[in-house]
C-alpha cells in the first residue's frame, strides 16, 4: 500500500504524524554536519558539485585554526594559546615517554619531588599544593592518630607490599581551606583581649569514596603538629554496632561503661600533657549525672515523687500552703544522685578527671561527660573535635529492649539513647569558648537523599563539600600507588579512560586499579 492510499484511508490526526516520519525524504550522510576540508591560501574556491572530502578532526592543525580567527587574534602574543600542552605527569619512561634529563634529573624523577610535599613546607599547606602527597613515616601516624585512621587508611595500609616505607596523604582543595582557616582561628582574640573561637565548626559533606574521611586524618594531624588539642573519635558507629553490657538510667540513656573507658584511654594517648595543663572549672564540675545528662534535668524526675508525697502529708495533717513549700524544699535537699563528685570532691586539672574514669568503670560515662564540659569552659589551648561517619550516631542500633515494640523504632534501641554516641551526636561547637567541631558524614551503610543536616542545627555556611578528584589528582593518585608498587604495568595511555571509567572516585579508583593491575 503506497503513501496516498494510508493518506485516503487513515483519520486526519494520523495523517500529520505520518507527515512527519523520517522516511519522506530522502537520507545521506551529505546531511550530517561533518567537517569541510579547509582552503589553502591563495587557492580559489572548487564547485560546489566536486565530491566533497571529509577531513578528521585529528587531523586538523593549529595554523589551520589560527586562519579562522579574526585579525585582531592572529598576533604573535596568542600563539601561547595554540602551543601544544604537555602533561608531565603522564610522562611514563618505560612505556615510550619523554625521559629527557636535564641537570643530572630525569623528567620522571622531577615530577616524583613534585608529588612530595617535602617535610619543611608541610607546615604551610596552601592551595598551590593541592593534589600533592604529605610524606609520612609509620612512627608519624602512630604518633598523631593514636586513636586510629578515619575511615578506609587501613586499608591503603594494607595495599601496600612494603610494612616500613613511608606513606602518603594527599592534600585536597577542602584540606588547604580548612587549614587556612584554622591557621587564623588558633590565636584569635576577642574585644576583651581574651582567646577565642568565633565558630561553631564544618560538616563536610560527599559522595561515598570522595575522601573526606582522608581530610580529617590530615587536618587531626596537622593540629596536634600545631599545638591544638585533638579529640578524634574515628569510628562512632562501633558504639552502636558492637555489643556490649548496658545498663539503663531513670533519664531513658543506657550506660555503656567499658566503651567510655575506651573512649578515655584513646583520648589521653596524645593529650595527657595538655590535659594536666588545663585548670579545673570548679562552677561547672558536677553539672552532669551518672549517665552523662545534666544534673538539673534528673533531679527533675523526682518532682513528681515528692509533690505526690506532700500532697498525701498536706491532706493527711491539714498543712497550709507556706508549710506545703517548706515540705518541699525539704524534699528537694534531701535528694541524692549518685555523682563521682562525692568520690573525688577537689581535683585540680582536667586529666585527673579522666584518670579517675580509668580506674573506675562505673563513672566513666560521667567522666566523659565532665571532661567535655571542662573542654568546652577552658581557653587554655584550642581545642578540635573530630568526628568521623557522624550520621551514624543517629539511626537504631543493634541494641533491642522491649520499651520499644510499637514503635517506629521496631524494639530497636536508638543510637542517641545510648551513653557514647549521645555525647558525641550534638552540633554543639557553639559551646566551646576555644574550640570547634569538625564533622564528616560516611554513607557506607545508609542513603545519603535521606539526610537533612539543617534539622540538628547545621547552617548551610558550615557545610564543606569534598568532591571527586580532578584530572590532575587522580594522575598524582595513580602516580602514588605505581611509586608504592600497588600498581604493575599501569599503561599511561589509559590514563583518561580509568578516569572517565571511575569519574575520579577514590573508592572506585582503588578497587578497579588494584584488582586489574
Amino acid at each position: 500500500m503506497t503513501l496516498r492510499a494510508l493518506r485516503v484511508t487513515l483519520p486526519w490526526t494520523f495523517r500529520r504524524r505520518f507527515a512527519a516520519l523520517p522516511f519522506r525524504r530522502p537520507w545521506s550522510p551529505r546531511h550530517l554536519d561533518l567537517p569541510r576540508p579547509l582552503p589553502k591560501v591563495g587557492a580559489e574556491v572548487e564547485d560546489k558539485d566536486e565530491e566533497e572530502q571529509v577531513v578528521r578532526i585529528s587531523e586538523i592543525t593549529p595554523n589551520q585554526v589560527r586562519e579562522l580567527l579574526p585579525p585582531v587574534l592572529r598576533g604573535p602574543g596568542v600563539q601561547d594559546l595554540f602551543a601544544e600542552v604537555k602533561r608531565p605527569h603522564l610522562s611514563n619512561p618505560e612505556k615510550g615517554g619523554t625521559s629527557k634529563a636535564t641537570h643530572g634529573d630525569t623528567a620522571c624523577e622531577k615530577e616524583v619531588k613534585r608529588l612530595w610535599l617535602q617535610h619543611d613546607d608541610q607546615d604551610f599547606l596552601g592551595l598551590q599544593d593541592v593534589g600533592r602527597f604529605v610524606k609520612l613515616t609509620r612512627e608519624d601516624l602512630l604518633e598523631q592518630l593514636p586513636e586510629g585512621g578515619c575511615g578506609e587508611l587501613f586499608r591503603d595500609l594494607t595495599l601496600i607490599p612494603s610494612r616500613t616505607r613511608d606513606v602518603g596523604l594527599m592534600v585536597r582543595k577542602v584540606t588547604a581551606e580548612l587549614i587556612e582557616q584554622l591557621a587564623e582561628l588558633q590565636e584569635h582574640t576577642d574585644s576583651r583581649n581574651r582567646k577565642c573561637i568565633p565558630k561553631a565548626g564544618f560538616l563536610l559533606d560527599g559522595h561515598k569514596g570522595t575522601g573526606k574521611s582522608q581530610v580529617l586524618n590530615l587536618l587531626a594531624m596537622w593540629a596536634r603538629k600545631n599545638g591544638w588539642l585533638v579529640v578524634l573519635e574515628p569510628c562512632p558507629g562501633r558504639y552502636s554496632r558492637e555489643i556490649a553490657e548496658i545498663k539503663r538510667s531513670n533519664n531513658g540513656v543506657y550506660i555503656q561503661s567499658e566503651f567510655a573507658q575506651q573512649f578515655l584511654e584513646a583520648m589521653s594517648l596524645a593529650n595527657r600533657l595538655m590535659l594536666e595543663e588545663i585548670p579545673l572549672d570548679r562552677r561547672s564540675y558536677g553539672s552532669r549525672s551518672i549517665d552523662g545528662e545534666d544534673l538539673k534535668v534528673t533531679r527533675r524526675l523526682y518532682e513528681p515523687l515528692i509533690q505526690k508525697t506532700v500532697d498525701t502529708e498536706v491532706e493527711a495533717e491539714g498543712l497550709g500552703g507556706v508549710e506545703e513549700l517548706k515540705r518541699i524544699a525539704s524534699y528537694r535537699r534531701q535528694v541524692r544522685i549518685p555523682s563521682m563528685v562525692d568520690v573525688m570532691p577537689d581535683p585540680q586539672n582536667v586529666w585527673e578527671i579522666v584518670e579517675f574514669g580509668l580506674e573506675n568503670p562505673e563513672y566513666a560515662v560521667q567522666a566523659v561527660a565532665e571532661t567535655f564540659v571542662q573542654l568546652q569552659r577552658q581557653r587554655t589551648h584550642p581545642v578540635l573535635v573530630v568526628v568521623d561517619a557522624w550520621n551514624e550516631c543517629f539511626p537504631v542500633s543493634e541494641y533491642v529492649s522491649i520499651r520499644y515494640d510499637n514503635t517506629r523504632f521496631n524494639g530497636y534501641i536508638p543510637a542517641y539513647h545510648l551513653s557514647m554516641p549521645r555525647a558525641l551526636h550534638r552540633w554543639d561547637g557553639h559551646r566551646f569558648q576555644r574550640g570547634l567541631k569538625l564533622c564528616a558524614t560516611s554513607w557506607q551503610r545508609s542513603n545519603r537523599r535521606d539526610y537533612r543536616p539543617e534539622l540538628l542545627g547545621v547552617q548551610a555556611h558550615q557545610i564543606r563539600t569534598v568532591r571527586n578528584f580532578t584530572q590532575q589528582e587522580f594522575a598524582n593518585y595513580v602516580m602514588y600507588l605505581r611509586l608504592m608498587k600497588v600498581l604493575h604495568n599501569f599503561p599511561a595511555e589509559d590514563l583518561e579512560y580509568f578516569y572517565m571509567l571511575t569519574q575520579g572516585n577514590g573508592f572506585q579508583a582503588r578497587k578497579v586499579l588494584s584488582t586489574l593491575y
